[in-house]
């Protein structure tokens, strides 16, 4: 089994590939999103055959190398095409993918990996064994199988009642068109929290990639102004809360609520099977999205360090936490 960079001519068989067994991060659509910073890399077989792939984003900072995710992008990979049926074999099958991942990361000599792995991939020892630290991270899903009102019933009581104040204050929820709205929505969130934001590939996003076949957001407004928003990435199977934003000044408890449950019925209304919310593992988040009543699900993220430089983040950390 081998792990290479494609060439622009294998890219219609990885994108084949990842619309059945991966998820819309995956997609051409969204990996060119990012330029010459994404790597797209296909897994082979010993007889040539591309059975997955997955990709990362490269930059540099103080001259350091450094392997991510691209900006937005909850997961690395990898997608794979499993053809064993034996439960051992396919978990054997799938350890050796991962093996070769490592393998390959290896070869990259990055001071810092940090490599978020698909929702699917539920064993990561070849990265433990590897020496990478294997990060639990925390979503929510909730299942559009069921009726609305059982949706509604599983959320919390604190989440129902905020969004029927908002309602009985006059609040206005509408689908968004205008990508402006939500732009300025969730640049006024980063500024606020002093959070840096990749402005050119939030744009990427909403100016090039969105489009009525595969987005949606929708807008809670008090009156005229809009103060706060849900944007929403989906393909045919799984809709991600993706962005959101909101007005301090004109917060109200149950906008942001609100947005998000028409969010939800949205995706139900089109046919979608889940709902993530691509969750959080800060609490005030975890909580919020807790309130609206999907199941728990964990994922891993997988992270190593230039052993000097892990030593000094570790030092820093101490000293400012």
């Amino acid at each position: 089994m081998k792990v290479r960079c494609l060439e622009k001519c294998e890219f219609g068989a990885f994108d084949e590939l990842a619309r059945k067994h991966g998820t819309l991060f995956n997609s051409l659509d969204w990996l060119t999103l990012f330029g010459n910073k994404i790597k797209i890399l296909g897994i082979f077989e010993d007889g040539g055959e591309m059975i997955g792939g997955f990709s990362f984003y490269q930059e540099r900072h103080w001259g350091l190398k450094i392997i991510r995710s691209a900006p937005f992008t909850p997961t690395c990979g990898p997608f794979i095409a499993v053809k064993a049926l034996n439960p051992v074999a396919i978990i054997e099958s799938r350890r050796k993918v991962l093996e070769c991942i490592v393998e390959y990361l290896k070869n990259e000599a990055a001071s810092v990996v940090m490599f978020p792995l698909d929702q699917k991939i539920v064993d990561a020892l070849p990265f433990f064994w590897g020496d990478y630290k294997v990060v639990p991270n925390f979503t929510y899903i909730i299942d559009l199988s069921i009726s609305l009102s059982d949706i509604k019933k599983n959320m919390s009581s604190a989440q129902r009642n905020h969004i029927a104040k908002a309602k009985k204050d006059g609040l206005i929820v509408q689908k968004t068109n205008d990508m402006a709205i939500v732009r300025d929505l969730v640049l006024a969130t980063f500024t606020r929290q002093n959070k840096s934001l990749d402005i050119q590939a939030l744009d990427a996003i909403l100016f090039r990639y969105a489009n009525d076949l595969n987005c949606y957001a929708y807008t809670t407004y008090r009156s005229d102004t809009p103060i706060a928003t849900c944007f929403v990435v989906h393909n045919n199977e799984i809709a991600y809360n993706l962005l959101a934003g909101y007005k301090t000044e004109q917060r109200h408890h149950g906008a942001g609520p609100l947005a998000v449950f028409e969010a939800i019925k949205h995706a139900q209304d089109i046919g979608i099977r889940k709902f993530d919310f691509e969750g959080s593992v800060i609490p005030a988040i975890e909580t919020y999205f807790r309130g609206f009543g999907g199941e728990l699900t964990s994922y891993y993220t997988v992270n190593k360090a230039w052993l000097p430089l892990e030593i000094v983040l570790k030092f820093i950390k101490r000293r400012i936490f």
